[in-house]
Formats: structure tokens, C-alpha cells, sequence
């Protein structure tokens, strides 16, 4: 995902309740599509399909576990922290919380150690 998540599609994933679970497991956690499969009570391909759908709109991060017999396999880690919505004269204020990309977070640490 690139820029800022659209108010409109993250209101119209939230409204899905297998989103709003997935997200609610892997807030803590990171979390495999099995594993959300067991935790949420939902067929994998209805994870995979969410799964999808959030990490498209920047609100769930998706890792690459690799374990000890080499096979690899995705967990993932909601970013979401807040949506914050209120009601002014001119319309809705809407404003999207997302814990920074993993990327970003590295490349922060680094122009802070250089100075920049």
C-alpha cells in the first residue's frame, strides 16, 4: 500500500465482521492464516480473502516465517491503531492511525543514529 489508507474502503472493511476479528487476533499477536482460521472460526479461504483485503489497505502487515524443516508460510500483524471520526460544520474529519510500515521504521532508526 502506498500513501494514506482511504477513508471509504477501510469504513467498508470494517463493516465486515471477519475483517474486524482478524484484525482484533493479530492485534497482539502475528498470527498464520490457520491459526486466524482456528482463532476466528472461519474457512482459510475467507481469511485469505481478508487477509487480502487489509493488508491492500495497509491495516494488517504481512511476514514471511520461515521454520526449522525450511517451509515458509505468512503470519500477520495488525497496524491499525485508531480511526478517529468526528462531525464538523463542513462534514467528517476522518483520520486513519496505522503503526509505520516495518520499512519505514528502519529507515527512521538510521537517519536518526546519522543525524539527519
Amino acid at each position: 500500500m502506498t500513501g494514506e489508507p482511504d477513508p471509504s474502503a477501510v469504513f467498508a472493511t470494517l463493516d465486515d465482521e471477519y475483517a474486524r476479528d482478524i484484525l482484533v487476533a493479530t492485534k497482539t499477536d502475528r498470527l498464520s492464516a490457520r491459526e486466524l482460521s482456528e482463532a476466528c472460526g472461519m474457512s482459510r479461504p475467507t481469511v485469505s480473502r481478508r487477509v487480502n483485503r487489509l493488508v491492500e489497505q495497509g491495516l494488517l502487515e504481512e511476514y514471511t516465517h520461515v521454520d526449522p524443516g525450511g517451509r515458509h508460510y505468512s503470519e500477520y500483524e495488525a497496524r491499525l491503531e485508531r480511526v478517529d471520526v468526528r462531525l464538523r460544520a463542513a462534514g467528517f474529519d476522518v483520520q486513519i492511525e496505522v503503526r509505520p510500515d516495518p520499512a519505514d521504521r528502519v529507515a527512521t532508526i538510521f537517519e536518526e543514529m546519522r543525524g539527519d
